[in-house]
């Protein structure tokens, strides 16, 4: 390849920070996540009051068929079985009978059994037996928690100031882009396409508007030309760059990492190896993966300000 880098914009002279959203942690959804550890050591034992969450049985007596039954089971508070009549039985003892006018006519419901439901607290014994590596205590399970929930927000929130902090590092930048690499990037996206196309059955100079909707947003071949010849620039820039960096950070991709690829195309798509590495040729795996280092590199750089 001709092209190259002749000066390359430092990213950690970008301030990153007020591009990012400040993260705050959902707590109601950490203690919904804690509640779940303790929900296979929730026991049920028999009781003599009704609380929300506990299996209450009851006999109904009404004019309609619907709510005249000798025996019925709900889980008090869950909405399966009829949301008002559930609430009736909250707080109800054994024996007791109330009554209440529904739509569809009077009832009596009378409290003949109840298993409470009893939830234990989450302990660093349950949290011990999920398995997780350096994870032993309710206090580490929680921000291993918030870490999930830091790290989802991240993906989320990076995106834009990644493609700034991509777009300064590039324009800040000098390179020698040569043309004939250029046309090899777009000519490559485009012999990917026609792979694609061609496994299902198509040729993609003759796609119509309709047969491109939902693969590739574009109306046209014409315009898919034009759309990988604008990107092709930035795409040969983000190239270097990873060559760039993989210099100074050790980062290097091969045969090996190629097979890896293979393997989860194939379970992931559900197609032949024959078909994955036909859309995925080996030279292509390589340009996108240092093309990709320069974008990992970057999105590093600004999780340490997140």
């Amino acid at each position: 390849m001709k092209s190259r880098v002749l000066q390359v914009k430092d990213y950690r002279d970008v301030d990153v920070k007020p591009l990012l959203k400040p993260f705050t942690p959902d707590e109601e959804a950490l203690e919904t996540e804690l509640r779940r550890l303790a929900n296979p050591y929730i026991r049920w034992e028999e009781g003599e009051q009704v609380s929300a969450g506990d299996q209450a049985a009851c006999r109904l007596v009404s004019d309609c068929p619907r709510f005249n039954k000798e025996k019925v089971r709900f889980v008090a508070g869950s909405g399966m079985f009829h949301q008002e009549l559930e609430a009736l039985a909250i707080g109800m003892k054994v024996g007791e009978t109330r009554k209440t006018v529904l739509p569809e006519g009077g009832v009596a419901l009378t409290l003949t059994g109840v298993m409470n439901r009893t939830v234990p607290a989450p302990s660093d014994e349950m949290v011990e037996k999920l398995g997780l590596e350096g994870v032993r205590t309710v206090t580490d399970y929680r921000a291993y928690l918030l870490a999930q929930q830091k790290e989802a927000a991240f993906k989320q929130d990076s995106y834009e100031p990644l493609n700034r902090l991509v777009r300064d590092v590039i324009d800040g930048s000098e390179f020698v882009l040569n043309r004939e690499d250029w046309a090899a990037v777009v000519n490559r996206e485009l012999d990917r396409c026609r792979a694609l196309c061609r496994q299902e059955g198509m040729v993609l100079e003759e796609m119509t508007p309709e047969q491109f909707q939902g693969r590739i947003p574009v109306k046209s071949y014409h315009e898919l030309v034009a759309m990988l010849q604008y990107e092709g620039w930035d795409k040969l820039c983000r190239y270097l760059l990873g060559c760039l960096y993989a210099e100074n950070d050790g980062f290097r991709t091969g045969e090996a990492e190629y097979g890896e690829f293979i393997a989860d195309y194939v379970r992931s798509w559900h197609v032949s190896e024959e078909n994955a590495r036909e859309a995925n040729p080996y030279d292509s795996f390589l340009f996108n993966e240092y093309a990709g280092h320069a974008y990992t590199v970057l999105k590093e750089y600004i999780r340490k300000f997140y």
